[in-house]
């Protein structure tokens, strides 16, 4: 039986917290154009099989079909600064050297050498070639051969033939992509509607402030989709309910058959709808103003004047602490740019963060060939202040499987959300594991979890190419 998509209902208000396209509406400041933009795509609802979590034929599959084929973010130009600097990107079993190889380029190129198959970079570095650290055989900065030891007792090699092997490569946003199929579309069209949404201030023009790479017991399909949606706050974020929309949380798809991008708008200083009509919109903003004066240590927070104007004071609170940190005038953004948690998600892994609410990115991958294992790797981004000097990127901290992220200081308060978060995953791919029934499957939520079910649907086209 069909679902009328006209009648889904697209989310939970009450008295106290309207819906986020209504916040929009009412916002002091005119909203920017991507945020008025609504989704063209739903996906039909059908349950999704536990297996596809775990099942190592599947995860071949999506070897074959997603990360051989299908354009994947590798990190950021701002990773790379100079000419010879090299980190490498593993996908599961795959794994290239992702390297700057001239000033405005970069290559990918497949991380084994050519001679036995030694792994050439395993980690950050930067050196003028790359060199084997078995025999000795190395390469240009470009993938051209430049020296083989004893070269006279290998007279079947050509340079031609032993140029490191090589896959597509493209840049968007400050962001790195590869795709290894060699007869892959352009980057533009696995980018969607992003090029369209994001600015320099949302891409370009930001430096990696802080971030980590976590390994996790779970797959990498279930780990990304907890982040899809604000159904879990109220249970795994309960001290945030007070001023954290979850249920008035907007979600938008857009699907043109060659690109997927699907987003959520969740807004802060409201309270959450679970709280009922009485909840308290003056401390939904005051909580929201000490939530994000944290990284202001020491500062006098101004009071909150009335309930009705609470939103847009602690947004224009942050408009001039900012703008007084890094020189950047943002007296022209929105409320929602300030406040909101407003993340898009581009198939298969790469999640940009748009404004100034939480400016995060995410991209996950799986690790190793085990389903049940995979990375995910996160940074919070700040705009370059205004005289144009790029600080540093900060170095990427690599976390264990049992290590919090608490270990990482610098990630503040959202160590506590994203350690409440990471608690659920090894949970949810045990249970996977543990049903007796062979045919059992996931039952999403038709509109809080509909970029899951459009993830999904995406995943089954490209399994089928």
């Amino acid at each position: 039986m069909g679902v009328d998509f006209s009648k889904i209902q697209d989310g939970f208000a009450t008295a106290a917290s309207p819906l986020t396209k209504d916040l929009l509406l009412h916002d002091s400041k005119p909203v920017e154009p991507a945020l008025r933009e609504t989704g063209n795509f739903l996906a039909p609802p059908k349950k999704i099989p536990f297996n596809r979590y775990f099942d190592r034929d599947f995860a071949k599959l999506e070897k074959e079909k997603v990360w051989k084929k299908c354009w994947q973010v590798v990190g950021r130009e701002e990773d790379l600064p100079q000419v010879g600097d090299r980190k490498p990107y593993d996908a599961g079993e795959l794994s290239y050297i992702i390297i700057r190889s001239g000033p405005n380029e970069f290559r990918a190129l497949e991380n084994a050498c050519k001679h036995r198959g030694t792994r050439l970079c395993h980690t950050a570095t930067s050196a003028p070639t790359i060199k084997c650290p078995f025999h000795a055989w190395e390469w240009n900065v470009d993938g051209s051969v430049k020296n083989i030891p004893s070269r006279w007792d290998f007279p079947s090699v050509t340079d031609e033939e032993y140029h490191l092997p090589e896959a597509k490569i493209g840049t968007w946003g400050g962001f790195i992509f590869i795709n290894p199929d060699p007869d892959a579309g352009p980057l533009e069209d696995a980018l969607g509607v992003l090029p369209k949404h994001f600015g320099p201030r949302e891409s370009t023009d930001r430096f990696t402030y802080v971030g980590f790479r976590k390994k996790m017991r779970c797959n990498w399909k279930q780990a990304q989709e907890a982040f899809f949606e604000a159904y879990h706050v109220i249970e795994t974020h309960p001290q945030i309910m007070t001023y954290n929309g979850d249920t008035t949380t907007s979600y938008d798809i857009w699907d043109d058959g060659k690109s997927q991008v699907s987003r959520s708008i969740t807004p802060s200083a409201v309270p959450s709808g679970h709280l009922g009509d009485d909840a308290s919109r003056l401390l939904a903003a005051e909580e929201s103003l000490k939530t994000f004066a944290l990284m202001f240590p020491g500062v006098e927070l101004p009071k909150i004047k009335s309930a009705e104007t609470g939103r847009a004071e602690v947004a224009e609170w942050r408009r001039q602490m900012m703008g007084a940190a890094l020189g950047v005038d943002f007296s022209s953004c929105s409320d929602s740019y300030m406040l909101d948690a407003t993340q898009y998600f581009m198939f298969p892994n790469f999640w940009p963060w748009f404004g100034e609410g939480l400016p995060l990115t995410y991209q996950f991958t799986p690790y190793g060939d085990n389903p049940d294992e995979c990375v995910m790797e996160t940074r919070l981004t700040l705009p370059i202040p205004a005289n144009g000097q790029r600080p540093p990127a900060s170095e990427i901290v690599d976390i264990d499987f049992d290590t919090p992220i608490a270990s990482v200081p610098a990630m503040g308060i959202m160590s506590t959300i994203f350690d409440q978060d990471l608690s659920n995953l090894p949970l949810v791919q045990l249970g996977l594991h543990s049903t007796r029934d062979p045919q059992a499957s996931a039952t999403l939520g038709l509109y809080q979890e509909s970029r899951i079910q459009a993830f999904h649907d995406m995943l089954d086209r490209k399994i089928a190419e």
